[in-house]
């Protein structure tokens, strides 16, 4: 037995692979024009230095502390010691003049065109002054500017989301239906059985004869062994945290197509671990929510699920109104998103694959959209 946590570099690793992602492909259940925008954004988002949204930072802190080595929590986060931290768009015009000026021991009162031109980056109070913009910005941003030269790689975050994080950690590790998904001391005696934490996966999946480079980074998978040290069954998990009541998981469920994230996964572990796909256990999500938490729940997805996950639902037939008929639309699965994926990037990600397929006129039904 073992357990067995992925370590930074290997993560980081993982992120600067070219393999696809689920999370990439996934992009085009709303087309390959919703694709490119996303994209764009993301790049915009970044090179704008745009801070990541809180409940994205809630859900990668307790991802870290949960599911990462000890002390990697600490390594990353700086919590702040200001009463009240700059909105959003103050701190970007804060993380663009400090990524823009040569010396950051120069207080930040210092960099007035660097603070101007950051503020016009970002869309801050257009309307007013410079000068004005200027001394308001030094005011409510110098403590937060200092902090970041304390912080140095780390990102700052607020008491208040510090201690939400703790929160939602403290609740996970010991209600009686998630407690033991955490408690390393417990697995470290658990026999033959291996405990993974933050595990790359690099697989392939064959795409018209040519097997496409794949990736997947699982927060958590058991390892189920035999006396001869033979895998015979792995259990793959993933950790999710959502505002709002737990209970209400399905609707993330259908709007993150996480029923696709699972079968990405266990098609990934089928093959890392050449076992049969009898061999992976049913998915599971570990969910607990970052406004109400104390409720955490552990799912379990049906294998129907699953396979809905990898290979989708064809558009089906629903019923009749006056004049037309209604139906459901097709909902794809990773294999028909995968394949698009390696088509349009062959094309050059220049036109979305209705065009091609309709040269001439499409249909289009005010019910059913375009037929």
């Amino acid at each position: 037995m073992a357990v067995i946590i992925g370590t930074r570099a290997s993560v980081n690793d993982y992120f600067e692979h070219p393999a696809i992602n689920q999370s990439t492909i996934k992009m085009l259940t709303g087309g390959l024009d919703s694709m490119m925008a996303q994209l764009a954004k993301r790049k915009k988002d970044k090179e704008e230095g745009k801070p990541e949204p809180d409940y994205f930072t809630l859900g990668s802190a307790v991802d870290l502390i949960l599911t990462g080595e000890d002390g990697e929590y600490e390594e990353s986060y700086y919590v702040s010691n200001m009463d009240k931290v700059p909105s959003e768009v103050e701190r970007q015009v804060v993380e663009l003049v400090f990524n823009d000026v040569a010396d950051t021991t120069k207080p930040f009162s210092n960099w007035a065109s660097e603070i101007v031109n950051a503020a016009d980056t970002v869309g801050w109070q257009r309307n007013w002054k410079d000068e004005t913009r200027y001394n308001k910005l030094v005011d409510k941003c110098s403590d937060y500017f200092q902090e970041m030269c304390d912080a140095g790689d780390r990102k700052i975050i607020s008491q208040e989301t510090n201690q939400r994080i703790l929160n939602i950690v403290n609740s996970l590790r010991t209600n009686e239906r998630t407690a033991k998904y955490f408690d390393r001391d417990l697995q470290e005696q658990a026999g033959a059985i291996d405990f993974y934490y933050q595990f790359p996966i690099f697989f392939t999946y064959p795409i018209d004869g040519v097997d496409v480079e794949c990736k997947g980074l699982l927060d958590m998978c058991i390892v189920h062994k035999d006396e001869n040290g033979n895998v015979t069954q792995v259990e793959p998990i993933d950790l999710k945290t959502m505002s709002g009541n737990t209970l209400d998981f399905q609707g993330n469920l259908k709007k993150h197509r996480y029923d696709m994230q699972a079968a990405w996964y266990s098609y990934a572990l089928q093959q890392h671990f050449n076992i049969d796909e009898s061999q992976v256990a049913l998915f599971k999500f570990i969910v607990e929510s970052t406004t109400s938490y104390g409720t955490p729940v552990v799912y379990q997805l049906s294998r129907e699920t699953v396979v809905m996950g990898k290979h989708g639902l064809p558009a089906m037939f629903i019923g009749t109104a006056p004049n037309r008929q209604i139906k459901y639309k097709e909902e794809p699965g990773f294999i028909s998103l995968l394949t698009d994926y390696v088509k349009y990037e062959a094309d050059g990600f220049t036109t979305d694959k209705i065009l091609v397929n309709n040269p001439g006129i499409i249909s289009l039904d005010w019910t059913n959209g375009i037929g």
